[in-house]
């Protein structure tokens, strides 16, 4: 087993985040995480298991979700060890009020959130019970959002929450510009639902209409309290106008209101979405149609959100259960290969070790739980793949680093599913699994014949089980780069603020300083702003492919960047992405981290000034100093 120690900055995070009292070792927080985990097997196997866990996770093979490493072995009831959830709200007051009340429930117990508010009716509709009109569906996030604040206010971790609204919603030009202000939905994430019809129309530059219920909204819809109604849809801008005027002298009401919704071509919604997300981070896009296609629970699960960080594609009450397999050491020590023996070993401990957590987890809610158990979804994903990229001397984004991560995530998804079927053999399949609907999924149909077979054979354990998370926080725990993202820069200036004066602090890359001191090639770190964004893209879709769940991943642009570079090259990929997420440069006001150019003189020059060392990714949260 691998060195148990972690960095300093590694000690710091554990102490001050995770460790229990009387901890003060990573090794003795992963040995309560194994034994709490192994509980969910028989008797006469939890001393073998939690031996198997302890080997992986003390080593920092297998690094569990933050709620995992948090919550495993605390003396207390009513524990969640699970991430995210999602809620879908009806357009209701008991459905909303419901809505409101579980996630005030699930943040508590350190879960983030997310919504897809597409069946709130919009801005201005009309409600006959009580003689009124509605507050719109970016209302409702804002009410969320404020109680998120209460809990954020408290003791628990901070509030994450993911807003999502679909491409035909009435109200989704007030939605696409609502975290143009830096105040509003901050504890928010917010993304478009996209449609392949949608994507048609940008293609072919066809008009784009919103509706609700069957009912399009095309250029303004006027309402009032009261009975009456008066329908403008199909008017041009001056008819309508005049209508309004006329109207509104013969029947005067506060609450009366105009909505300006527009038939718009199709092509300038999609641009108008990358204009806002270049210049403010939100909102990124999620492929509803393609993460329902691309997967193997679409004949019993509808996905209508995601998870807050945009990894899981997830129903309604549906989890987030979390680890992450370490590929920084599964590097051979001579960095000529990748172990792939140790590869193996840690994705089947993986799959064996999340779906345990599934059954000691106590969930928040009962509607969670129900969820959770019929389809046993877990969320395998990796951190460390920069820092493999660099050990083996592959630049990220390359050709030859495409055709690498080919085998890696092959290998990655083959495994995992191996491992789920042997654990069907022995504890049964998920609740729902019926194989000739399963292997007819489209996902499903991309397995090796042979692991087709297996399942047609034994089943399968869990319906889904591969994801990418942004792994923030417990990369850093472990010293190594988050995700699949690259690192923000090799050596940058923190900025921090100090009795209210700012303040700068030299910082290189751990693995940086390693190859300096040694005396290695310094030409694979490269930063994250100077890879060409099509080569984030790139990398994301080639992942994709192997993925039964979402990706979590930042496409960085230069401060420079502007949204029509990027929009094309966004319509390009769209198809094969269930999830795209931007982040320009200084988009998001003063940010934490200023990257330092690799220039020989900077080299020189700083690293005589024994800097701290720390890594840091250029995704979004991270750079807006958020809690990844």
């Amino acid at each position: 087993m691998a060195n148990t120690n972690l960095n300093k900055l590694g000690q710091e995070i554990f102490e001050a985040r995770y460790a229990y009292p009387g901890e003060t070792k990573w090794a003795e927080r992963a040995k309560v995480i194994s034994k709490t985990i192994a509980s969910a097997e028989k008797d006469e196997d939890k001393e073998k298991t939690e031996k198997y866990f302890y080997d992986s996770i003390g080593s920092g093979d297998l690094i569990p979700g933050g709620r995992i490493i948090f919550g495993a072995g605390r003396n207390r009831g009513n524990h969640n060890l699970l991430n995210c959830y999602v809620i879908i709200p009806e357009d209701s007051v008991d459905s909303i009020g419901k809505t409101v009340q579980d996630m005030y429930r699930i943040s508590c117990a350190g879960g983030g959130v997310g919504f897809n508010v597409s069946k709130i009716r919009p801005k201005g509709d009309h409600i006959g019970s009580v003689r009124n009109s509605a507050p719109g569906a970016v209302s409702v996030l804002k009410m969320i959002n404020e109680v998120g604040e209460h809990v954020r206010a408290g003791k628990n971790r901070r509030t994450a929450l993911m807003g999502i609204l679909n491409i035909t919603h009435p109200d989704l030009l007030e939605f696409l510009s609502v975290k143009l202000d830096q105040g509003e939905l901050n504890n928010f994430n917010i993304s478009v639902a996209i449609t392949d019809r949608f994507l048609e129309a940008v293609e072919l530059g066809e008009d784009w209409y919103f509706s609700f219920n069957n009912k399009e909204y095309h250029s303004y819809d006027l309402s009032r309290n009261g009975e009456d109604i008066i329908s403008v849809v199909g008017l041009d801008e001056e008819d309508a106008l005049c209508r309004a005027e006329n109207f509104h002298k013969k029947l005067w009401t506060d609450s009366f209101e105009v909505i300006g919704l527009r038939d718009m071509k199709a092509r300038e919604l999609w641009d108008l979405i990358w204009k806002n997300s270049v210049e403010s981070g939100d909102p990124g896009i999620y492929n509803i149609d393609l993460a329902n296609r691309y997967t193997n629970v679409s004949y019993f699960e509808k996905l209508d959100s995601t998870n807050p960080c945009g990894e899981i594609s997830l129903p309604s009450y549906g989890n987030c259960c979390l680890a992450n397999i370490n590929l920084s050491n599964m590097v051979l020590d001579d960095g000529g290969d990748v172990d792939w023996k140790r590869l193996a070993r840690t994705v089947r401990t993986g799959v064996r070790f999340l779906d345990n957590v599934l059954t000691v987890n106590t969930f928040p809610t009962e509607e969670c739980k129900l969820v959770g158990e019929r389809s046993r979804r877990i969320g395998l994903g990796v951190t460390g793949l920069h820092y493999m990229l660099i050990k083996l001397g592959i630049r990220y984004g390359s050709e030859k680093c495409l055709e690498f991560l080919d085998r890696l995530f092959s290998t990655i998804r083959d495994e995992s599913y191996k491992q789920s079927i042997y654990l069907a053999r022995d504890k049964k399949p998920f609740p729902e699994f019926d194989y000739k609907k399963y292997l007819n999924e489209d996902f499903a149909k991309t397995l090796p014949a042979r692991i087709r077979m297996l399942i047609k054979r034994y089943g399968i354990r869990n319906a889904v089980m591969l994801t990418i998370p942004p792994c923030g926080t417990i990369s850093m725990l472990h010293g190594v780069s988050s995700g699949i993202e690259p690192i923000f820069s090799a050596m940058y200036n923190r900025r921090y603020r100090n009795n209210n004066i700012w303040k700068e602090k030299l910082v290189v890359d751990p693995l940086f300083q390693e190859h300096y001191d040694k005396g290695l090639s310094l030409e694979p770190f490269i930063g994250a702003y100077d890879i060409a964004p099509e080569d984030h893209i790139k990398v994301q879709a080639t992942i994709q492919k192997y993925m039964d769940s979402c990706i979590s991943k930042t496409i960085n642009l230069p401060a420079t960047a502007t949204p029509e570079e990027f929009s094309q090259a966004a319509l390009d990929y769209a198809p094969y992405l269930k999830g795209l997420t931007v982040y320009r440069a200084g988009s998001k006001g003063n940010e934490p981290l200023v990257a330092i150019p690799l220039t020989q003189e900077n080299i020189e020059k700083n690293m005589e000034m024994k800097p701290e060392l720390a890594v840091a990714t250029g995704d979004a949260c991270s750079l807006a100093g958020g809690d990844c």
